[in-house]
């Protein structure tokens, strides 16, 4: 049996027993593993408070390769994203992000640029700056890049010709040029301004990007839903968010 030590990200947590819990933690070094965390939700645990999902820890536990459920020795808290921030938008992206994680990477699939990206999309969003959207567009390309699926943005995928507008196409799961995919609604087209974004964000430089438009008033919902159906087709999960079905219901009310 080894002793593990590394920083996590909680993901989402279930109550086991009277007084235990199962916690799926994301890891550093170890990617996706669930802990049990005994007695963490009794009054005067060391662990209440921190095994809540949207949380940032340093995890000790005990692994054994036999096992599918790992025993939680310790747990620090290094940071709790959105939790003293009045924005639930704060909230609900960090949650898609955990999601999103949750979703499309393998149990012990180490992935340590994903959780690099996971850590900084949520500690901008912590940071209040209202354009949590926008990070989390960035974080949606990071991981397809990681996972194998890189948006191309500059040449249409069907007939290889640079593109100045597009269309995603959901029977492809590509973007196409406006001529090839002249036959697409117009809710799955994207702008030249659209394109550049998406073409900076995927840059190393990305950061620059981010303080270009972080003080703008655009709207990023059509990126966010065409890029989650593009990771949709390409792992081929359903990428259905509870969180962000919740702020469209929410939003849905404020317009009534």
């Amino acid at each position: 049996m080894a002793l593990i030590k590394t920083e996590a990200l909680v993901l989402r947590t279930t109550p086991f027993q009277e007084s235990s819990l199962i916690v799926k933690l994301f890891t550093k070094e170890q990617g996706k593993v669930s802990v049990i965390a005994k007695g963490a939700r009794r009054l005067k645990s060391g662990l209440r408070g921190y095994l809540e999902p949207l949380s940032y820890i340093e995890a000790i536990y005990y692994y054994k390769s036999t096992r599918e459920i790992q025993t939680l020795a310790k747990a620090d808290l290094i940071q709790a994203f959105c939790g003293n921030n009045a924005d639930l938008r704060c909230n609900i992206f960090g949650t898609a992000v955990l999601e999103l994680i949750d979703r499309t990477v393998y149990d012990h699939q180490h992935d340590e640029e994903i959780f690099v990206a996971a850590v900084k999309a949520l500690m901008a969003m912590n940071h209040g700056d209202a354009q949590h959207q926008l990070h989390f567009v960035g974080f949606l390309l990071i991981l397809a890049g990681v996972l194998g699926y890189q948006l191309e943005t500059g040449y249409c995928s069907q007939c290889n010709r640079p593109m100045h507008e597009a269309y995603f196409s959901s029977a492809t799961g590509q973007l196409v040029c406006e001529k090839c995919g002249n036959y697409l609604t117009s809710t799955n087209k994207l702008s030249a301004t659209d394109l550049d974004l998406l073409k900076q964000l995927q840059q190393p430089r990305a950061k620059l990007v981010f303080e270009k438009y972080i003080q703008s008033d655009i709207g990023y919902d059509h990126l966010i839903r065409l890029l989650i159906n593009y990771l949709a087709y390409h792992t081929g999960s359903s990428l259905n968010l509870k969180s962000l079905a919740i702020l469209a219901e929410i939003e849905g009310r404020a317009k009534q």
